[in-house]
Order: C-alpha cells, then structure tokens, then sequence
C-alpha cells in the first residue's frame, strides 16, 4: 500500500505456493488462512482511514477561511480555528471524534448531526428535561454549541452571562444595568450570575415549573441562598440583612395564594437595582406604580389622595405604601402588630404629623395626636379597643384629602355623614366647631376657661385640706409627744358607746364607698392605660369592653345609693340628719376658731354639733359632684343620642368636666376623708363607725362637743325628772356644765 498525492493505492502480491500461499492441511487450514487475511486487510483499512482523517487532512480544507456552505438554506463559515480548539478542553480529541460521519475524503455534503450526548450523557439527559429540550428551542439554538461553541469549547463556569445573551438578549440588557450586573463587570467574584438564580445550566427549568429555582413559589428560597446568609451580607454592606426573614413572615410570604407577591413582584427579575437609583422599581416615587400592579384600587386612591398628590409633586416627603405599611415584612390589615391594624394606625399617622421638621416644613398643623389622645376616642384606643375611631376612621386609609376639599370626609359638608357610620343620627351641629380640640389654648375659649377654673378648685380646696391637715397632725403629734413625755391623760370614767350610724346609713356608705373607688380606678385606667396600675386592665379586656362595663355597672351603683339616700332623707332621721347638715353661719366661726387653736392661737377647739363644717364640707362636696358626674356621664354615655341635639363642644366640656371633677372628688376623698377618718392620730389605724356604727364617749365628746354635752344634759334631766317622780317632785337643781 502506497500514497500517492494522498490517495490511497493497493498492489496485489503473489504469495509463494501458488493461490492459496503456503501448503496446508486442509480446509480448516484454509480457512484459518482466510481469516488471517480479512484481519490483516481490515487493519491495514483501519490505518489508511486514520492516516486519512487526521487533523491535518481536515484541515487542508477547513483551514481555508473562505469554506462556507453552499446550497439552498445552506449559508455559513465552514473555517475551522485549530487556535480555538487547541484551548479548548476538546484539545487532544480529533476531529473524527466528533464528526463520525465522515469515512471517506472528500465526505458527503451534508454530515449528520454532532452527538455531544454520545460522551456527556449525564449532561444529554438532564438537557432532554430541561426547557432547552425540544426541535423547537433547537431551532433557536439553544443546543450545545449555542451555549459552548462549536470548535472553542467552554466551560460553563467561564461562559458567565454571555451564553445566555445569545438568545435572551433582553434579559442580558437588563441583567448587565442591575447591581449585579454591575458588579460582575467589576469583576466581582460573588455576583450573582444567571446559574445562581435559575440554576445548573444544563437542568434548567421554566419559571413556570413548579420545581424551577425561580418559579414563584421558590423564588424567595433562591434569593435568600444569598441574601440569608448574614456573613455574605455584612461582607457585602448589604443595608436589609434580614430582607428574607422579614418578608418569610410577611402577609406576601405567608399567603398560601400561589399568585402572592414574591421577591421578582417588587424589586424586578433582571432589572434589579438600588432604592437610590431613580429607575429602580423601588425608588421611592416610583413605589406605588410597583405596588399598583397588585393593588389597583388601592393605588388609584391613593394617587388621587393628598399624599399621592403631592409625591408626584416632587414632595419626597410625602408618605407612600411602605411608609405606612412597611417594607419586606408588610403585615395584614387585622394582624395585631401591623401599623395600619386599628390600634396602630393613629400612631403610625404621628410618625409624620407630630414629626417638628415634616410639621414646619410643610405647614401641618400641631397638636393632632395629643388632642386626639386626649379625646374619648383616643383615651379608648389607649385602652385597647379595637372598634373606636382612629385617624383612617375619619380621614379615609389612601384617599386622605384636606378638610378644605369638598371630597374629604372631613369637611363640614360631610363631616356628620363621616361621624355617622358610628354615632348614627348624629345632627349637623355635631359638625359646627373644630374636631381636634385643644383645651388648653385659648382657642376654644369655653373649654380652656372651664379648664382653668377646675385647676385653680383642685389646686385651692385641696391645697386648703393639705394645710388644714398638716396643721391638725402636727397639733396631735405634739399632744402624743407630752403624754409620751409623762404628761397626765384626761380621763373620764369607764366607755360608755354612742349609736353614730344606722344600719341602713351604713349600707349606703358601703355603696357609696365601693361604687366611688371603682369609678376612680376604671376612669383613670382609661385615662392612663399604659401606666403600671391600670395596664392590666387594658390587656385583660383586649379591647376596651371590660371597663366599660365594670365602670357603668358602678355609676349604677353610685346612683342607687344615691336613689336610696332620697329615699333615706323622708323619713324622720333622714330629715334630722338632713337638718343637721345644713350649712350655717356657726360653721364659719367654728372654722376660724379651729384655724386658730390648730396654729396655737386659741386654748381650746371650739366645741362642734353633731357635723361640724368638715362633714358639712363633705356631704355637700359630694352631693355636687354626684350631680355633676351623673350629668356629665350620661351625656358621654348616651353619645349618639346627645349628638343628635348637642353640638360637639357640649361634649367636649363634658368631656373635660367629668375628667377634673373625678380629679377633685378622688383627691378631696384621699386629702379630707381619708385623713380624718384612718390616718387621723385620734383614730389610726381606723374609725371604725362605718363598721360597727358605735362612737365611743372619748371620741364623741373631743370631736362633737355640743352634741355630747346635749346627750349628757338630756340624760342627766331625764333621771333627774325620774328621782323627782319617786320623790314627790320638787324644784329642779339649777342646770351646770356637764364637763
């Protein structure tokens, strides 16, 4: 066999021994001969065909760059760069490794297809389920060779995104303006590529396959690979460390509806970019145009509402969705710790309009979220109830406008329709007046004087008491101090008991007693429900209903003892007591006198009647402000129906007094009553009359003087009048001072 200008040439020779070679035994030595001889003929063709297509023979045609094909739809370079091949990881196969179809130079035409498969089957397989399989997606050249290369293999770790752009050319533009695209152009080693999204090249799915790394139910596990991973993000500088966590908990992450919001929703698949790059999704002007695409409604109301208003204004300020409902972990409209749920809302609002720069720089007005705490709707939803009125309540949740537009819900024209939903029939003068009352500006002259003349009562009767007090227990303090010294005690013979209280006056004390320091407690834990000794009152109720109750159950209380009083004050003792408790000019001296003898000035207390001006004081003290609680509660209970008649202020005023007026009855209660009747020396550690209705003599006749000394002058004239009858009467002996 020879080669002549590379075309192969055979030459028979003779073997010796005629035909068949050498002599043999037979016919199985010829057949073992004939075997031999096909051997040798087919290695010797295996040798001539790999002499033929090597590399060079290929070569001496594909090295001409001008090759191409030719024929019908046959267009395209048939040049082969062996520079490409050799850095390839293809570089020690042949050509024939590959190009199996070729057995003879020149080849056919038209070569069957290359096999990647034939040595790559895991890859083959795993392509044949992916969303690359399919005549359809190989047309587009999504096959080996699109993404590899033909004769410059390379490796999927070095293809980076320019692969993909072949055919995703839309998606790569996208990708490359992103901040990851951005960072890998700097050569960033940890910036995401397309694999770290959509995963192994040659497995990879549709979006739209459920198992696919960026199908909408894993897509946040595929962005958390990276942005859960706290060291990443602290290398990184990345400003939401716990972006994932936060939305995992979120109302998006916890839906069970397949269509919820995911990560791609809102920041965008491929044009990903930073909240300060005004063409990012989630630049802050461009924020409700990303949440609209959900939340259409919502959005327009918005848009159309003051603060949409003036966001597209340039007011960057202005308030839009996540400043309200927050970012990655946005909650539901009914969940307890969302700022939009009823008892956060009036504090979310506060975090914009109590804020002193938002305020000036915007000309809001101040005040809004101390009068509305200080109203009943604020002092309720501190309480915890989950039905009053916030500031959405009134102003609407995304189309807020200013009361000045005819639209608003608050403006005068709609205001009652407004108030309605809650306060049905409420009348049109309920809308005369401001809603957000300050009363402690003169700009609302009847609250603010009504307010001042309260403060300037607690401040003088209680003042008053606290002096009057300190005065009596400094003069017993030092009484207790001579006797501990040796001084000798008055004494006055054995104990003798005096009936100071029916049953029936004890009765009512209890009542009254046990309805007023239940009003005290629940009012006030109205009032101040965050502080220490109401707080659990607020939590208990989880929503406002149990004070309500407890406290209206005891004005109830309150009112029957006081029905019962009424009553009390028609029959003869009632009458008497009644008498005996109206104030007289005797009062006002015994006042004096006692001043002067508490500060030294007078030998002697004056000599008191059964109630002297401290239980005058007392008794009248409560029986107005019994008048002004029950007027003032009822008119706050019975909300809706004094709507109807009363204009607003008449409840704020109500509103106002019933408030200081449980503020000078407490204190007047704690300073006065208390004083005198537990802490009092003469008596601590209790007077216990309103128990047992006994006063003994001792303490009669130091504290009711006159009355002792009429009970002893009638005891000694009836005896007297006795011993005159078992004597046969007789001139009276001339009357002399029981003392």
């Amino acid at each position: 066999m020879e080669s002549r200008g590379g075309i192969l040439h055979f030459r028979a020779r003779r073997a010796p021994g005629g035909a068949h070679g050498r002599p043999g035994s037979g016919w199985s030595r010829a057949r073992r001969a004939g075997l031999a001889a096909a051997f040798l003929l087919a290695l010797c063709f295996v040798r001539a065909r790999a002499e033929v297509i090597s590399d060079d023979v290929c070569m001496s045609c594909h090295a001409d760059r001008t090759l191409a094909r030719s024929g019908p739809g046959r267009t395209g370079s048939l040049t082969v760069d062996l520079g490409q091949l050799a850095a390839s990881p293809h570089a020690k196969r042949a050509c024939v490794d590959c190009h199996r179809g070729v057995t003879a130079i020149p080849h056919e035409p038209k070569l069957p297809a290359v096999r990647c498969g034939a040595c790559h089957t895991a890859e083959a397989r795993a392509i044949g389920q992916s969303v690359h399989a399919g005549a359809a997606v190989a047309r587009a050249q999504a096959s080996c060779t699109g993404c590899h290369g033909t004769h410059g293999v390379r490796p999927a770790a070095r293809t980076g995104t320019a692969a993909c752009a072949a055919c995703h050319a839309r998606e790569s533009e996208d990708y490359g303006g992103s901040v990851h695209g951005v960072a890998l152009a700097k050569g960033d080693p940890e910036a995401s590529t397309c694999g770290d999204c959509h995963g192994e090249f040659h497995s990879l799915r549709s979006h739209r396959d459920p198992t696919a790394p960026v199908s909408r139910a894993n897509l946040a596990r595929t962005c958390a690979r990276c942005h859960a991973d706290r060291a990443l993000m602290a290398r990184r500088k990345i400003t939401i460390p716990e972006a994932y966590a936060l939305y995992s908990q979120s109302v998006h992450g916890r839906s069970p509806n397949p269509r919820a919001a995911t990560c791609n929703d809102c920041h965008e698949s491929h044009r990903l970019k930073r909240a300060t790059d005004p063409a990012s999704s989630i630049y802050r002007t461009n924020i409700p145009s990303t949440c609209g695409k959900c939340h259409a409604p919502e959005t327009a109301a918005y848009r159309a509402g003051i603060h949409g208003t003036a966001l597209r204004s340039g007011v960057t300020a202005a308030p839009m969705c996540t400043d309200c409902h927050g970012e990655h972990r946005i909650r539901g409209t009914h969940d307890p710790g969302s700022p939009v749920v009823a008892g956060h809302v009036t504090e979310t609002c506060s975090r914009c309009h109590e804020a002193t720069v938002i305020r000036e720089t915007y000309g809001l007005p101040a005040g809004r979220l101390s009068t509305y705490k200080d109203s009943f709707h604020g002092l309720a939803a501190r309480g915890g109830s989950p039905a009053v009125a916030n500031c959405a309540s009134c102003h609407g949740y995304h189309d807020v406008l200013p009361s000045s537009d005819p639209r608003s819900a608050v403006s005068p024209r709609r205001l009652p329709e407004t108030c309605g939903k809650c306060h049905p029939g409420a009348g049109t003068k309920f809308a005369m007046g401001p809603v957000h009352v300050a009363m402690a500006t003169p700009d609302n002259p009847v609250l603010y004087y009504a307010r001042l003349i309260y403060l300037f009562l607690i401040f003088g009767t209680i003042g008053f008491m606290v002096l009057h007090n300190g005065l009596d227990f400094a003069k017993k303090l030092k009484s207790h101090w001579r006797r501990h010294l040796g001084a000798p005690a008055a004494h006055h013979g054995s104990p003798r008991w005096f009936m100071r209280m029916t049953r029936f006056e004890r009765l009512q004390h209890v009542l009254l007693l046990t309805s007023f320091f239940t009003l005290v407690y629940t009012g006030f834990a109205l009032k101040f429900p965050e502080s220490w000794p109401f707080a659990w009152l607020a939590r208990l109720e989880g929503g406002y209903a149990w004070r309500s109750l407890i406290h209206r159950g005891a004005a109830i209380v309150m009112l029957a003892a006081s029905a019962l009083h009424v009553g009390y004050a028609l029959t003869t003792r009632g009458r008497g007591t009644l008498l005996a408790l109206l104030p007289r000019l005797r009062d006002v001296k015994d006042l004096f006198a006692n001043l002067l003898y508490l500060a030294g000035k007078r030998p002697s207390p004056p000599a008191f009647e059964r109630f002297g001006y401290i239980e005058k004081a007392e008794y009248w003290a409560l029986v107005w402000g019994t008048v002004v609680m029950t007027a003032t509660g009822l008119v706050l209970w019975f909300e809706n129906q004094s709507l109807r008649v009363l204009a607003k202020w008449v409840l704020d005023l109500a509103t106002l007094v019933h408030y200081y007026e449980a503020w000078l009855a407490f204190l007047a209660i704690l300073v006065w009553h208390v004083y005198q009747n537990v802490l009092n020396p003469d008596v601590y550690p209790m007077n216990w009359t309103w128990v047992s209705g006994q006063i003994g003599e001792e303490q009669l006749r130091h504290e009711h003087y006159a009355e002792w000394a009429r009970i002893v002058a009638a005891e000694r004239a009836t005896a007297e009048e006795a011993e005159r009858a078992r004597s046969g009467g007789g001139a009276p002996p001339a009357a002399e001072d029981p003392a």
